[in-house]
Parts: C-alpha cells; sequence; structure tokens
C-alpha cells in the first residue's frame, strides 16, 4: 500500500481517493473514503481501455452482473460510473491480507484453518453462481481473510452466464495459468465448474505454499493442466478426497458448491479465524491506512460535483480505541509503557521505531530471531518442564513443525484432579524486506484483547483475558519473547479465575518459553 500518486483524478464521484492497493493490466485498484469516512476499494481503469470502442458498454454490463452478488464471503459492489472520464467501479473495503500475502508471511495453513478457507470459497461461488456468473479468476490474491472469515473480490473479468455475453475480448486469456481449469486451457466453454476448479488449485496453494500444476513457461503449464495429474502432495489426508474432486479434468465431474459446504462439513466455531500471522498482517494494514489516511486534508466529504460537504468525517479500518486519529504515525505495537516512538509499517519502510523494553530497549525492527524451531513430541517437552503439581505427563500434537516458522496446532496439554492446562507455542520468522520475527510476535500480541500485566516474574510481555479457545477457560495468559508467543490457558473448579489460576499459567508459561532453543 502507498499513497496515490501519477496521472488520474484523486476523486471517483463522491469518494476521494488517497491510497493505492494494487496494479494490472487492466487499471488500478485504489483505496477511497466516501463522505461519511467509509472505507472502499476503487477499481479505475486505464485511459486506453477507456477510449476503445464498445469498453464502456462491456464495463457497463460487467458493473450490473458484479452487483447481484451478495453474501457473507464476497465484497459488495456499492457504486460505480462507467460514463465518467476515466471509469470506476467501488466496493467495499475489506481489511486482511490477500491468501497469497499470508501464505508468503506465515507458510501454508493448518487443515482447521483449511476446512474454513474451503468452506468459505464453497460459499462465495455459490453466491456468485446464484447471481448468474462465473467468477473466471479466482485465485489466492483475489481471496482475502478477513478477521471473521473468507472474502472472494474482483469481479472484473465475470460475464453474465445469461445472454453469453463475453466482458473480454473473444479469443484472450482470461485468468492466472497457474490456476487455470483444463477448459480454460484449451479455450473451451468456461461455466460454473471452472471456478470448482480454481477453488482445489487454491486449496492446493494454501496447503502447501503452490499450485498443482507447475512448468518452467505458459505453453508447458497449460499442457500439463490439460494432461497432467496435479500434485497433492502435502495436501492433508483428510481433504484429498475433496480437492482431487475439485481438480477433476472433466468439468461435469466436479461438485457444486453447495455438495462441496457438504463435504466439507461444520466448521467448528472459533474466535480467531486464521493463525496469528494473519492478525498481525492485519494490524499493521490498519495502521497503514490510517496513517494514509491521516494526511487527508480536513475538507469534509467530496460531492459527485466535486464540492465540499461540510466538516471533515473521520476515515479509518474499524479501528479499536488504541489506534490514535490525533498523530499523523500511529502506533501498532504498544509495547507496555517503555514504547519510545510509534511505529507503522508502510510497505518496507518504517516511520519511526517501536523499542522494546525485553531487549533492554533494541528497536524491535533491529532484533534478531531469539528462538528457532525444533520439532519435539508433547512426552519430550514434558520431560524437563516445571509444572504446578498434581499434574500429569503431557499429551497433543507437540511441537510438530519443525525449523520453520508456525503460528498454530502446536498444543500440548496437562491434567490434574480437578484441573487442565494447555499451551500452544506460536513462533515468528524474520524474512528479507519483511518486518522481523519479533515485530510480528509483537503485533499480535498487541491486538489480542486484555488485562498487561508488567511484571510476570520472568522475562516476557504477559496479557490476561478470560477467552480461551476451549471451553470454560479460568484464565488465559498470552506471554511474548522476542519473536516467540505461547499462549496458556486453565480450566478446571480446582483453578476458579483468580489468583489460584493466574499463578498455575505462569509457571506454565514460564516454563514453556524455556522448551524451544535459541537461536
Amino acid at each position: 500500500m502507498k499513497r496515490i500518486s501519477g496521472p488520474g483524478p484523486a476523486t471517483a464521484g463522491p469518494y476521494r481517493l488517497f491510497a493505492e492497493l494494487g496494479a494490472g493490466g487492466m487499471g488500478r485498484v485504489l483505496l477511497g473514503a466516501g463522505p461519511d469516512g467509509r472505507l472502499v476499494a476503487v477499481k479505475q481503469i486505464h485511459a486506453e481501455y477507456a477510449d476503445e470502442d464498445g469498453f464502456r458498454a462491456r464495463f457497463r454490463r460487467e458493473v450490473a452482473a458484479s452487483r447481484k452478488v451478495s453474501g457473507a464471503c464476497t465484497a459488495a459492489v456499492l457504486d460505480a460510473d462507467p460514463e465518467a472520464e476515466t471509469p470506476w467501479l467501488a466496493s467495499v473495503f475489506v481489511p486482511g491480507p490477500a491468501l497469497d500475502q499470508a501464505l508468503e508471511a506465515g507458510g501454508p495453513l493448518s487443515e482447521e484453518a483449511l476446512r474454513r478457507l474451503a468452506a468459505g470459497l464453497a460459499t462465495a461461488l455459490a453466491d456468485i453462481h446464484r447471481a448468474g456468473l462465473v467468477h473466471r479468476d479466482l485465485k489466492p490474491s483475489n481471496v482475502l481473510l478477513a478477521e471473521d472469515g473468507v472474502r472472494v473480490i474482483d469481479f472484473g473479468i465475470a460475464r453474465a452466464v445469461e445472454g453469453g455475453t463475453r466482458i473480454t475480448h473473444t479469443g484472450s486469456l482470461i485468468g492466472s495459468p497457474a490456476y487455470m481449469a483444463p477448459e480454460q486451457a484449451s479455450g473451451g466453454t468456461v461455466t460454473a465448474a471452472t471456478d470448482v476448479f480454481a477453488l482445489g488449485s487454491t486449496l492446493v496453494a494454501a496447503a502447501t505454499g503452490r499450485p498443482p500444476f507447475a512448468a518452467e513457461s505458459v505453453p508447458r503449464l497449460l499442457y500439463e493442466i490439460l494432461h497432467a495429474e496435479p500434485d497433492l502432495t502435502g495436501v492433508p489426508e483428510g481433504l484429498r478426497g475433496l480437492v482431487g474432486a475439485c481438480l477433476a479434468k472433466d468439468p461435469e465431474r466436479r461438485p457444486t458448491p453447495e455438495a462441496l459446504l457438504t463435504m466439507v462439513g461444520a466448521v467448528a466455531p472459533a474466535a480467531r479465524a486464521w493463525p496469528g500471522v494473519v492478525a498481525g498482517l492485519t494490524a499493521a494494514q490498519q495502521a497503514e491506512v490510517d496513517a494514509l489516511a491521516a494526511t487527508l486534508p480536513p475538507t469534509g466529504g467530496v460531492t459527485a460535483g466535486g464540492g465540499s460537504a461540510g466538516g471533515a468525517t473521520a476515515v479509518g479500518v474499524g479501528r479499536r480505541p488504541r489506534f490514535s486519529m490525533k498523530v499523523r504515525v500511529l502506533s501498532v505495537v504498544a509495547v507496555l509503557a517503555t514504547v519510545g516512538f510509534p511505529y507503522v509499517s508502510l510497505g518496507v519502510e518504517y516511520v519511526g521505531k517501536a523499542y522494546d523494553r525485553l531487549t533492554g530497549g533494541v528497536p524491535l525492527s533491529e532484533q534478531d530471531d531469539k528462538y528457532q524451531g525444533k520439532e519435539m513430541t508433547c512426552e519430550e517437552i514434558g520431560g524437563g518442564f516445571q509444572k504446578p503439581a498434581g499434574f500429569g505427563a503431557p499429551s497433543g500434537n507437540g511441537i510438530h513443525q519443525g525449523d520453520i516458522e508456525w503460528t498454530s496446532g502446536n498444543v500440548c496439554a496437562w491434567r490434574a484432579s480437578g484441573g487442565e492446562a494447555s499451551v500452544e507455542w506460536e513462533l515468528y520468522v524474520s524474512r528479507p524486506r519483511k518486518p522481523t520475527g519479533a515485530e510480528q510476535a509483537a503485533l499480535v500480541q498487541q491486538e489480542r484483547d486484555g488485562r498487561e500485566d508488567p511484571d510476570l516474574g520472568f522475562d516476557g510481555e504477559g496479557k490476561w483475558s478470560s477467552a480461551g479457545s476451549g471451553p470454560a477457560s479460568n484464565c488465559v495468559l498470552s506471554v511474548r519473547d522476542g519473536n516467540l508467543r505461547v499462549l496458556v490457558e486453565v480450566r478446571g473448579d480446582r483453578y476458579p479465575a483468580g489468583a489460584s489460576c493466574e499463578s498455575a499459567a505462569k509457571q506454565f508459561a514460564r516454563s514453556a518459553l524455556r522448551v524451544l532453543p535459541e537461536a
């Protein structure tokens, strides 16, 4: 995301445009604000297309088709002007990273998250197809991981099934080659089943970090899609049947989105839909938006004619109160009371620094990773683990993702008479041109609601809450140290909410921080 620059108007109808979200062959997507402060994503079309014979008519049909789509898992179209000098379409701005960004930052998703993703994509496609449309370009960059679930975006190359009108030129290569269905690769008829194939390819990418077909050139890639079997190595066994059905060469053999929902089954409710890294990326995005929005002059909303609509309206991304609009550079990571300066991530640039009392004031952006990953069973973890009296040996998944970054599913649980405790480990890894592991972990820690604890009795940044992932959690302690975060939950009548529960949680957290080797 960057401040808007270059040619083109700074308004689109009633929306003030102030940041660029992305750009492509057809145009660019800008972030705008309406007169009431609501954020929108505005797709502007390049001038060479706007001046082309017949384009405005095609774009008008595209807008009409897009308005038919509504549902919990899509980003609704709000407004458009096909007749403007620079044609544009505005849709709801959805805070959250695209799936490809989340995979780059945090690696493949867990099986639980994959099921949630599959259910969301199937729901979105059912809504799109119900409106008589085919998306035609479903892929990870067109899937947003919002706080409450999936959002499918960009119906810009959808075509209305009713009447068979093509939105793009006949003979064009429509879609992203790696996620194309065989019928797209061969120039055949595109139907709703084409989107189901793309859904399967997207699930493979989410499970493995790569699409199911790969080749050194586009022609070879299209040949592989037409004739080769998909590479499902790394796809969880419980999802291979579903994914394989989506990737059937024959469109008639692919399940419908409704059938896919049945195959996925009921998805367990969760307070956090996605791995912790997604919350960190969302927080960074929110801060970028706030910082850029704060540069808008206080001239009020802009009307369709370009005039003032009165007093200024604040612009933001549904922020919690801790993000202040009173300063131009906003705090993303509040590292207790010793944060020296506000911090915000602007792409790969940093404005100001967040200082970490845990390291004697070394900025988070300059810290090397303190911890490294290591595969360990719960039995191995329990060998030297110091825990409250009465708790037995642990059980659970253990730390099963080795020396790569991992942010979910690494859990051990201990039981005692009348009590239970669980520990989950989250490791964040520094990468080139990305926030450091310590920055990512601190962002996730900051996003968690709760009461901060400045004096745990051991090194670590602590936060208490009563809401956990399991049943009847009496106290929940989240502790960050460097690039590692541990989440401890204590339950049972033996440890009611209060001092006894918190004392047990602290002992578990102290020991949990000692499990992983230092880098």
